[in-house]
Order: C-alpha cells, then sequence, then structure tokens
C-alpha cells in the first residue's frame, strides 16, 4: 500500500508540475533575462558572409546558473569574454555552450562578448546589390531564441559609403572609419522580439516623408534593375498613413517607434522587423497593377503592433502574432475598399483552410503545452485564425469586438501573451463566459463551416 500510495502522490505531482489538463497555457520560465544586444558587424557580399562581435547584457534570473547554450549553426566562434574575461566554451550539437568559472550572482547583470563569424545559409540574403537578414536571427547573430524574452538592440554597421542601411530604431550616426568604409549606428532602445532584430544594405534609392509625428522612408533598387521609380513608389505606398491611422485606432496607440521603413527587395518578400519591412518588388509591380493587392503593406505594418509590441509567448501562440493580422488586413480592406473586399480576404482564409483539410493537415490553433517552432501548422495558425477573429467579431457585434481587441492590445503593450489573455481580455469586454467558444475552436481542431 506504501509503494502504492507514493507511486499515486508522484503521479498527481508530475501532472501538476509538467501542467498536463492544465486549464492555463503554459510557459516555460527562463533562467536568464537577456536585456541588451549591442552588435558590431560587417558584412561581407563576396564571400556571404558576416563577422565581428556581439555583447550580450544579460541577468541571471535563478541560482546555480553555471552554463549559457546559443544556436551556433552556420558560425565560427573564435574567442568569449564574461566582463572582459575569457571564459570557457565548446561547440555541441551546433550548440555554444559557455561554461562559466563559478555559478552566476541573482540579479546581477553581466556582459558576454563573443567574436565571430557567420556564414548564414539561411538568415540572410545577398545579390549583388544588396542584401538582407530573413527571420532566423540566431543563424546570422548569436542570441538567444527565446521569443518571450524581448532586448533592446544595438548595430554598429561597417559598409561601404555608397551603400544605404536600414535598422531596427533610428539611425543615431554615421561615420567615416577607413578609407570608404563607413560605420552605420542604428540604435532600438526599447526591448523587441529577437526574431525581429535585423538589418538592410545595399544600392538604395530613399524617399522620405512624414505622417504627424511618424516619419516614413521608403527604399528601392535603381530602375534599371528594379523598374520602380519615385512616383510608383509613392502610387504603391500611398496608403500607408491611413493604415497608421487604421491600426492605431484598432490598438488604442501609436505607432511604438517613430520612424518606419519600408525596404523593396528583390523578388517576393514579405517580412516584419521592428521600425521596418522587407517587401518584394514583385509584390510592388503586382500591387501597382492591381491597388487591391496591397496586403503586403498592411500585413507587415500590423506586426509593429501585433507581434513587435504585443508578442506571443511561444510558438503554442504564434495565432496571436500572424492570425490576428491576417485578420486585420482583412479589416482594413474592408475599412479602404468596402465589404466585398473584406468578404474576399476571409474567403481565401477558408479556402486555405478547407485545402488543408482534404490533406488532413489539422491541428488546434492553439496549445496549452509548448510545441516547437518546426511544429506550427502555418495554415491553421494564419488562416484558422483569422477566421477566429471572423467568427468573435461576428458572435460579440461591432462595437464589442472592437473595443475588447482595444483593451487586449492596451493592456499588453510591449509585453509576450498568451492564447488565455485574449479570452480574458475579450470576456472583460463582453461579461461572457467564452471558454467553450476557445475550446472549440481554437484549442480544438474542428473546422468552422461558414459561408460568407
Amino acid at each position: 500500500m506504501n509503494i502504492i500510495y507514493k507511486a499515486v502522490i508522484f503521479l498527481i505531482f508530475w501532472i501538476a508540475s509538467s501542467n498536463v489538463f492544465a486549464d492555463g497555457d503554459f510557459v516555460a520560465s527562463s533562467n536568464v533575462d537577456f536585456i541588451h544586444y549591442k552588435a558590431e558587424l560587417e558584412p561581407d557580399f563576396q564571400a556571404q558572409s558576416v563577422s565581428g562581435k556581439v555583447h550580450i547584457e544579460f541577468v541571471a534570473k535563478v541560482k546555480n546558473v553555471e552554463q549559457l547554450t546559443f544556436p551556433a549553426k552556420f558560425k565560427t566562434i573564435y574567442s568569449v569574454k564574461i566582463n572582459n574575461i575569457t571564459t570557457a566554451n565548446h561547440i555541441e550539437d551546433e550548440r555554444l555552450i559557455v561554461t562559466f568559472k563559478e555559478p552566476l550572482q541573482v540579479n546581477k547583470t553581466y556582459l558576454l562578448t563573443v567574436d565571430y563569424q557567420s556564414l548564414p545559409e539561411r538568415g540572410m540574403k545577398f545579390y549583388d546589390d544588396h542584401l538582407f537578414t530573413v527571420y532566423h536571427t540566431k543563424n546570422w547573430l548569436v542570441s538567444h531564441n527565446t521569443i518571450a524574452d524581448k532586448a533592446s538592440f544595438e548595430l554598429l554597421l561597417t559598409h561601404d559609403s555608397q551603400l544605404t542601411s536600414a535598422g531596427n530604431g533610428r539611425l543615431i550616426s554615421k561615420r567615416v572609419k577607413r578609407g570608404n568604409k563607413v560605420i552605420s549606428h542604428w540604435l532600438q532602445d526599447s526591448p523587441i522580439p529577437i526574431y525581429t532584430f535585423g538589418f538592410a544594405l545595399g544600392e538604395f534609392e530613399e524617399i522620405k516623408t512624414t505622417h504627424g509625428n511618424s516619419h516614413l522612408s521608403y527604399l528601392y533598387r535603381k530602375n534599371s534593375k528594379s523598374g520602380l521609380h519615385p512616383q510608383k513608389i509613392k502610387d504603391v505606398f500611398i496608403d500607408v498613413p491611413d493604415m497608421i491611422e487604421f491600426f492605431e485606432n484598432k490598438a488604442g496607440f501609436s505607432l511604438p517607434n517613430k520612424s518606419y521603413q519600408y525596404v523593396v527587395v528583390e523578388g517576393y518578400m514579405a517580412q516584419e522587423a521592428t521600425g521596418f519591412s522587407l517587401v518584394g518588388e514583385k509584390y510592388v509591380h503586382t500591387a501597382l497593377e492591381d491597388k487591391n493587392e496591397n496586403w503586403f503593406i498592411a500585413h507587415e505594418l500590423a506586426h509593429e503592433w501585433w507581434g513587435n509590441s504585443i508578442t506571443c509567448a511561444n510558438f503554442s501562440h504564434f495565432w496571436l502574432n500572424e492570425g490576428l493580422v491576417q485578420f486585420l488586413v482583412a479589416a482594413y480592406k474592408q475599412h479602404l475598399f468596402g465589404n466585398s473586399a473584406y468578404k474576399q480576404e476571409i474567403g481565401v482564409a477558408i479556402a486555405r483552410v478547407n485545402r488543408a483539410v482534404q490533406k488532413d493537415k489539422i491541428s488546434p490553433v492553439a496549445f496549452k503545452h509548448q510545441i516547437k517552432e518546426q511544429s506550427i501548422n502555418r495554415t491553421m495558425a494564419y488562416s484558422k485564425g483569422a477566421l477566429i477573429f471572423y467568427m468573435l467579431r461576428n458572435k460579440l457585434g461591432e462595437e464589442i469586438f472592437w473595443s475588447a481587441l482595444k483593451h487586449y492590445s492596451m493592456k499588453n503593450k510591449q509585453s509576450s501573451v498568451t492564447t488565455d489573455d485574449l479570452k480574458k481580455a475579450f470576456e472583460k469586454v463582453s461579461k461572457q463566459d467564452l471558454t467553450h467558444f476557445f475550446n472549440r475552436w481554437v484549442y480544438g481542431k474542428e473546422i468552422p463551416k461558414l459561408s460568407l
């Protein structure tokens, strides 16, 4: 009996501690808080590499932290220092493992400096006249990989003087280094998600403008390479000020950064970074032919609020970044073009979900346990996620729905969130219990049958 009793107690403890069957969303705790990154980097177009140093400020949150681990794929590590003293490190299973001589002190700020080179097969794209980072920050920068832990970012980018750079935050200086080399110094002083760190560099033309207190600029390649000229750029991005006002109204707070850049690059590209986004020339030319195809401009801008400022706590809640923004693009199109455009966008989401059903690629939109990035079902996160907001809007009505979204957005500004945070915000404003709705459509696999 004693053995059985102990086994039962152990099982109960294991279930509670592992969060199996728990009511709330699970978010793994971190032993370390990464505060600030300062990267001194120089890209090499010919070698398709980037090299330099990164200085990482961090604080230990718990006792007995003796190691830090960073992704090391595509990297050569030359030296690692802690508070300017060389420390032990080695590469194992494509991970950089840094070992300290003694456990770190809790709540003390440390500075880790890594001298390295990266040849990021994924994480950067190189062309003859421009380059840019692509998601996967861990592949071009020695950095942590926890999206819930935000940090400020400083970039000192060494490059040829005829090239123009774009980066997070604001350009605070551009000084001559040697010969025809300059250092562009970018600073993002408020914490942002690690995956939104990034930069672009190239032979760009630039158009600058303002909207209220916001400084906007558009970088694009010369007409001979891109087929674009100033008037075309002005035409395709003409609605950006209106988009900013629309998203500010829905979020309840202003564009988080006082400046924003669109960088038009070769091919098909649609990617957000904090303070700027990358958009492909092919998308731009399509939108010039059909204004209704401006989704990529609105989508990446919307991430300044939902994704960059309000960030999913882990990949189990990725739909809070992407499904919500996909829905908001549809809502913006309704605002700009009318109800038919809204229904068309929702129809696109329905069609994508139905194709996934036919291929038996169905999963919940969100999970109470933690999943890895490669486990994300993107059709469910993006398209079914958008449909859930469409359904919530229909269920709650215009006034309550938009008030609830604003309450959720303002409450969680510059924070990391789970699905439960969204649910609670909508329940508070609507004064309704939405447990059944979320269990059925968000945490469940059931596919809604919608007609427009």
